[in-house]
């Protein structure tokens, strides 16, 4: 079993690599930041750090800055698999690993040259060294990178401070919120004058036809930005990260006196609802023209873990089950459609200057995961490959809830028969 599961992360990391890499948009402007350093000039007046440009520089040196994300990716894995590994159940830990390969929004991550696949993996693996015995100050250093590669992650670096400071009663769960606004100060001030810069300044999308367009900075009406971020069919976490929503009980899947699996699946929902209120209310809350939820990858950490257990061989109610399956089934054509058609945008939300754009946040037709079904042309056999491996890995990681449902089918009485 542990062979499959190994070689499957395997193949999905293969898929992944051997994706279109795409350096639109803010991806094209971290690359020109990248291209400027290489030629021993400043970075350039962008309001994006340069942690992550610079990690990539030698990707960009050797011409493969393409495979930066998808190297990181994979390492990332690694790391997470070496802090679980002996502390949390072998197959647990295996299932999760897969699901962030083959049945998440990772793929439009790594076939880009944006930030969010750094920030999400740092925070990740720092939360989950802030749950280790004897280790927890090993986590400062990865949770101030990680957010202040991204600044506006720091709302929920901060929840997760404050929930640690709260039930250990020590102030030291500061530091990682210390460490990350020093760093982001010392950015700004460096590059743009001021530690107060964040140089986005008058920033701002089109005027369209939604209402509160046109404007900048916190100008999207919070309730309506925290409805569209969790439930709007182009953008929502609800579609994109369905795990997320799913109860889960994580006792006797883990050895308690080694890493607080409870506390780590707690930070990641924290921090996920911090990148919630944050960018509710920011004008750009829907991420550009981009393919699903941008901002919200991290999203996939704490939504992998709970399928992760819920698709273990432990008992389960039938109408449980039945919802897991969804879930796994809609995470698995998350990862084909981010696969196969990141780059494929509708031009009806692109036209008149991006008039009509909010077909792409808040319609199905126009969606990132259903357009496709309609617009997206014929497949090629390479494609129809990757159809298959997810297919394959999704049909492995659904055995043993369809085994019990299968157990179970005779057992449901339908008006006095049995099926």
């Amino acid at each position: 079993m542990a062979g499959v599961d190994w070689a499957l992360i395997l193949c999905g990391l293969v898929v992944l690599a051997t994706q279109p890499h795409r350096f639109d948009g803010d991806a094209g402007v971290r690359l020109a930041m990248v291209d400027r350093m290489l030629d021993g000039r400043s970075p350039g007046d962008t309001p994006y750090s340069v942690i992550s440009p610079v990690l990539s520089l030698p990707f960009r040196a050797v011409g493969a800055p393409g495979l930066f994300n998808v190297t990181l990716f994979a390492v990332s894995l690694a790391v997470l698999w070496a802090l679980l590994r002996g502390r949390v159940a072998a197959d647990l830990v295996r299932r999760f690993l897969l699901l962030l390969v083959a049945a998440s929004m990772i793929a439009p991550h790594t076939g880009s040259f944006n930030s969010e696949v750094f920030t999400a993996f740092c925070v990740g693996a720092g939360i989950v060294v802030a749950a280790l015995p004897r280790r927890q100050g090993w986590s400062v250093a990865p949770l101030a990178l990680g957010v202040a590669n991204t600044p506006a992650t720091a709302v929920g670096l901060g929840l997760v401070s404050l929930d640690l400071v709260i039930r250990s009663r020590r102030l030291r769960w500061l530091l990682p919120v210390l460490a990350a606004g020093a760093l982001v100060a010392v950015e700004a001030w460096v590059r743009r004058g001021s530690p107060f810069d964040g140089g986005y300044g008058a920033d701002h999308g089109f005027r369209t036809v939604m209402p509160y367009s046109g404007r900048s900075g916190f100008s999207y009406p919070f309730v309506l930005g925290v409805l569209a971020i969790l439930f709007s069919f182009g953008r929502g976490l609800l579609f994109f990260a369905p795990g997320l929503f799913l109860p889960t009980r994580l006792s006797g899947r883990y050895d308690p006196s080694r890493v607080d699996l409870v506390a780590v699946r707690r930070g990641w929902l924290l921090f996920t609802a911090g990148l919630v209120v944050v960018y509710a209310s920011w004008w750009a809350w829907y991420g550009g023209a981009s393919w699903g939820p941008r901002f919200f990858l991290f999203a996939s950490l704490p939504a992998a873990l709970a399928l992760a257990v819920r698709l273990g061989p432990s008992p389960a109610p039938v109408l449980g089950d039945l919802a897991t399956l969804a879930a796994l089934l809609l995470s698995g054509w998350v990862a084909v459609a981010g696969r196969l058609f990141a780059g494929l945008y509708p031009p009806v939300c692109a036209a008149d200057s991006y008039r009509l754009e909010a077909l792409c946040w808040f319609t199905p037709e126009y969606s990132s995961l259903w357009y496709p079904l309609w617009a997206g042309g014929s497949l090629s056999a390479g494609d129809w490959l990757v159809v298959a491996y997810h297919v394959v890995a999704v049909g492995w990681l659904a055995r043993s809830a369809v085994s019990r449902l299968s157990a179970a089918i005779p057992r449901v009485p339908v008006r006095g028969w049995r099926l």
